[in-house]
């Protein structure tokens, strides 16, 4: 499937995949969204707002060049931002492929990177080379991050992309380091005719992650434990909406990682915390009944979560169809809405 290639939304016109049952599969577009809810309803979304998250500088031992790409905000909670996993990338821009790039520096707990005058990060611990934990240090540090930093984004774009181009209808808390793009195409007016029909909008925060780390092995370690807060309301909301044999619907996969993570001993929890959980194939989601995400590409992470909500064969026959009635893949693309319980 071809990539949408630039941030300019279709909005309410996005194209719309729909897996219904077993065995159906429609086409439509966004703006006819409302048709496929029932009053009772509930859209969970996600308000993170995403930060510039890619970061140029130097390993202060060795002066070697690093890009540092933010990967997993740990917490403790929005108002300190100091600690992350992050992916270390050497010479080269977005404009290459992630596979493409020069090798990464040589790091050790330790040491310090420095990315400019009043924002700099220590190494707590290195993984596999270029997976590491690190705290930031600064004296004003969210006007640092977004003083020295640069959105995440991949060689398939045009051009480079603003911070503006990230974030979402529902953007709060920066706290993600790449968007949690199933919401981009999404407008007030749609929201509305939603809550004219009857349906619930609940809110959550989750630290969408980041999506590719240019290193098939590196991948595997996808998603990273992300912080994640589930408010009290939205718990209610949702065990009320399954008391009342209504339907959960999750405005992304990031919605379903933090309500799962949430869940302990069959019970969602409100709170704080890392979500650890990954969807993979097979696994029954406790608290969504249906997804609405955008259009992945296969053996993704994210393709195995739509794994868990439709068969296999029903996805590849309707992305095979998609495909030919030119949908376009990755974060300013096109939706699927997947209701196949």
């Amino acid at each position: 499937m071809k990539p949408a290639t630039n941030s300019t939304r279709q909005l309410e016109k996005a194209k719309l995949l729909i897996f219904s049952g077993r065995h159906q599969i429609a086409h439509s577009t966004l703006d006819h969204l409302v048709n496929y809810f029932n009053p009772g309803d509930v859209l969970v979304v996600n308000q993170s707002a995403t930060l510039p998250s890619s970061f140029r500088g130097v390993v202060e031992r060795t002066q070697a060049f690093i890009e540092l790409r933010l990967a997993a905000f740990q917490g403790p909670d929005p108002a300190h931002l100091e600690n992350w996993m992050a992916i270390s990338f050497g010479t080269g821009d977005w404009t290459q492929p992630t596979e493409e790039r020069g090798v990464a520096p040589f790091v050790q707990a330790g040491d310090r990177l420095v990315f400019g005058e009043d924002l700099s990060a220590t190494i707590l611990r290195v993984q596999e080379g270029r997976l590491l934990s690190i705290q930031f240090q600064s004296q004003s540090l969210l006007k640092s991050l977004y003083q020295y930093g640069k959105p995440i984004q991949y060689a398939y774009h045009e051009k480079p992309l603003a911070i503006w181009d990230q974030q979402t209808l529902f953007s709060g808390p920066p706290i993600s380091a790449e968007p949690p793009s199933a919401s981009f195409q999404f407008t007030w007016n749609l929201i509305f005719q939603l809550q004219h029909k009857g349906v619930r909008v609940a809110h959550l925060l989750h630290s969408a992650g980041i999506s590719s780390t240019g290193d098939s092995h590196l991948d595997r370690w996808l998603p990273l434990p992300e912080w994640y807060e589930i408010p009290q309301e939205t718990c209610t909301l949702i065990q009320e909406t399954q008391w009342n044999h209504r339907r959960v619907v999750a405005l992304g996969t990031t919605v379903l990682r933090a309500l799962e993570s949430a869940t302990t001993k069959g019970q969602l929890v409100p709170g704080r915390g890392l979500a650890k959980v990954k969807i993979v194939p097979g696994y029954q989601c406790q608290w969504a009944d249906a997804l609405i995400t955008g259009m992945h590409e296969p053996g993704s992470s994210h393709m195995q979560i739509l794994d868990s909500f439709c068969p296999m064969e029903l996805i590849q026959q309707g992305y095979a169809e998609a495909v030919s009635l030119g949908y376009r893949g990755h974060e300013y693309g096109d939706l699927s809405f997947l209701n196949c319980a």
